[in-house]
């Protein structure tokens, strides 16, 4: 299973967001207040996807 994250941003104010993409499928999560706090929220979103992976007897790379 392919993954992928993108940071993009600031925007007109100040926010940053991220992009990230499991499998074919991509999600947009918003309005992180720094580049490093958007960044902590894709690698615990990643951490939870491979977890919820496991116990449904899936691998995740």
């Amino acid at each position: 299973m392919s993954k992928t994250v993108e940071t993009q941003g600031p925007d007109a104010q100040g926010k940053f967001s991220i992009s990230v993409s499991v499998g074919g499928l991509t999600a947009t999560f918003g309005g992180f207040s720094s580049k490093m706090e958007a960044e902590d929220y894709a690698v615990s979103f990643l951490r939870r996807i491979k977890e919820l992976a496991k116990e449904d007897g899936r691998t995740v790379a």
